[in-house]
C-alpha cells in the first residue's frame, strides 16, 4: 500500500516530466513509422528503375546525389544496394554505428 502511495505521489509531483516523456515517445515512434514508410517507397521506386534498367534516370540520380545530405546519400545507397546484386548494403552494426556518429565525426 505504501508503494502505491509512492508510486502516486511521485507521478502527481512530476506530471509535467511525464507528459514530456509520453510525448516525446509518441513523437518517436511516429517518426519511425515514417521514416519506415519513407524507406520502403524509396524502396519501391528504386527497384522499378533497377529492373526497367532506366539509364536516364540512373544517370539523373547520380547527379542529384552529391547534393543530398548525408543520412539521405545513406539511404539511397542502402535502397540501391537492397535491389542491385551487384551492390553490398551495409551490416546492421555499420548502419547504427554510422547513425550514432552522424555530425559528430565528418564523413569522408
Amino acid at each position: 500500500m505504501q508503494q502505491l502511495e509512492q508510486i502516486l505521489t511521485f507521478v502527481l509531483d512530476h506530471k509535467e516530466l511525464l507528459a514530456t516523456l509520453i510525448v516525446t515517445l509518441l513523437t518517436i515512434i511516429k517518426l519511425t513509422a515514417w521514416g519506415r514508410a519513407k524507406a520502403a517507397a524509396l524502396d519501391a521506386v528504386i527497384g522499378v528503375i533497377e529492373r526497367l534498367g532506366a539509364k536516364e534516370i540512373k544517370t539523373g540520380v547520380a547527379g542529384q546525389e552529391p547534393k543530398l545530405g548525408a543520412a539521405a546519400q545513406d539511404a539511397l545507397h542502402q535502397a540501391v544496394a537492397k535491389v542491385d546484386p551487384k551492390k553490398k548494403a551495409a551490416g546492421p552494426v555499420t548502419t547504427v554505428v554510422r547513425e550514432v556518429l552522424r555530425g559528430v565525426l565528418p564523413r569522408k
